[in-house]
């Protein structure tokens, strides 16, 4: 099992060092941060995810492009 201050790609509780708040206000503001964060880090996978299904989509446009090309010349070697 991984650890999330090990695992790339999510946010490394190690480099926050956690003290506890000593009022309301500074409990609202961690909790605005860790969700600010978070948000942050959600925005940057869904642009990666995104990027990596376009390129996915070009990959097998191409594909289906290569299969019709040879579909096309070996019918036109056919008698």
């Amino acid at each position: 099992m991984t650890n999330s201050a090990t695992t790339p790609g999510l946010i490394n509780m190690s480099e926050y060092p956690m003290r506890e708040p000593q009022n309301a206000q500074e409990l609202v503001n961690l909790v605005q941060n860790t969700i600010s964060q978070i948000q942050d880090k959600f925005g940057q996978m869904s642009d990666t995810i995104m990027t990596r299904i376009d390129d996915m989509g070009r990959r097998i446009d191409d594909l289906e492009r290569n299969i019709a090309h040879v579909i096309a010349q070996t019918n036109a070697e056919l008698p």
